[in-house]
């Protein structure tokens, strides 16, 4: 990553926009709830006292057993789309590891050319910018030690061959394992 900017792997907003509107469902499913409440309650006692009663004695075993089927209900719907949102949301980060996982495998085969390319919306997209970067930059390491080795070699030629320039092919040679050594130097090995 570069000393002056950095990326976060998952962004900042990822785990809050899945909690708002996992929290919308759940407030929705409650709204919808007392709704329905309110509609079945809307039910007249009854003209006398006595029959109020035994509606009221009735309306216990029915409350219960309604607000079992609704409650139920409002929970079983709200639990099916907050897995929904869930699978939603984890497609957006197994899709893109999976894909990094394959880009990594490339690289390690020795494909430097090889780029990583993600939907914007990816939860992992500033990871796959910094894989493509560090690819690049490691694609023109090996640029430059393979000219410096081709440099070495075409000075080796003309140390064998002897003569007036063996003196200098050799102080070439070193100064280029120098340069070689300084590219290789720069990882952490």
């Amino acid at each position: 990553m570069s000393g002056s900017q950095s990326y976060q792997v998952i962004d900042r907003s990822y785990l809050r926009n899945m909690v708002i509107k996992c929290a919308l469902i759940f407030i929705i499913g409650l709204a919808v709830t007392a709704g329905i409440f309110l509609l079945l309650m809307r039910q007249p006692i009854g003209p006398t006292y006595g029959e109020g009663f035994r509606m009221l004695a009735r309306l216990d075993r029915d409350i219960f057993y309604k607000s079992l089927v609704i409650y139920g209900g409002t929970v079983l719907v709200t639990l099916v789309c907050i897995a929904v949102i869930t699978m939603l949301y984890s497609h957006r980060v197994a899709g893109p590891v999976y894909r990094l996982r394959l880009f990594a495998a490339r690289i390690m085969g020795g494909d430097l050319r090889a780029r990583v390319t993600l939907r914007q919306t990816d939860v992992v997209q500033p990871l796959a910018m910094e894989m493509n970067r560090m690819t690049e930059q490691f694609a023109q390491t090996f640029g430059a030690i393979r000219q410096e080795v081709e440099a070495l070699e075409k000075q080796v030629a003309i140390f064998e061959k002897g003569g007036a320039g063996s003196r200098e092919s050799l102080e070439e040679i070193k100064a280029g394992a120098d340069r070689i050594a300084a590219f290789i130097f720069k990882y952490r090995l």
